[in-house]
């Protein structure tokens, strides 16, 4: 609640149903798998409702957070500076964008199915690369099982995001072969919730 009202009447809107989404167990369980301290790079952070989560829940963490939506980024700030919080904010494109140093952890939130299908290897080697040896890079995701939850967030998808924007879901397996591939030890859970979303939380060490 102290971070929606942080944020102007529409994007407060937008900030509880993120929330109502995301409940506490999911949260719960990605605070959990991510580094108690250190610093955290936040991927598409938006309005940086994560990042004052995370950094509220764990103070010693130092998040560093990317987005391509410069409005986004400026508002993510000043939630930031709202709550007390130190972190920082990029805008830009996480596959070209400049980060100086090594991360103890990183988390993706919905946001890797909203990339093409042949980023998104590139994107999770160059975030390999930005996480110190045995980092923690946290993807929040959606698989593809049941079938009814992937058409459901399919249709909430593109209610959000237009038709033609894309959407390429893996089956969490799929991710997981990837990110091995990659050299990450892979950890995963299926996070239920009341509505059919197919959350999946994904823990990946670099080795």
């Amino acid at each position: 609640m102290r971070i929606a009202r942080a944020l102007p009447l529409v994007e407060r809107i937008y900030a509880n149903i993120r929330f109502a989404i995301l409940r506490p167990k999911l949260l719960s369980v990605m605070d959990l798998l991510l580094p108690a301290s250190g610093r955290i790079l936040d991927v598409g952070c938006g309005f940086g409702l994560f990042a004052a989560y995370f950094g509220q829940t764990q103070p010693g963490r130092t998040i560093l957070g990317v987005d391509p939506d410069a409005r986004r980024v400026q508002m993510a700030t000043k939630v930031s500076m709202t709550l007390g919080l130190h972190n920082q904010f990029v805008a830009g494109d996480i596959r070209n964008v400049t980060i100086d140093g090594k991360f103890e952890g990183a988390y993706v939130l919905d946001v890797m199915h909203h990339l093409p299908a042949d980023d998104q290897w590139a994107t999770l080697a160059q975030l390999r690369e930005s996480l110190v040896p045995g980092g923690t890079l946290v993807i929040k995701d959606i698989t593809t099982v049941p079938r009814f939850g992937l058409e459901f967030t399919r249709l909430l998808d593109r209610a959000m995001i237009g038709m033609d924007a894309p959407l390429h879901y893996r089956h969490h397996r799929a991710w997981g072969e990837m990110l091995v591939s990659l050299g990450f030890d892979v950890r995963m859970v299926r996070v239920p919730d009341v509505l059919p979303y197919p959350h999946v939380v994904i823990a990946a060490t670099r080795r």
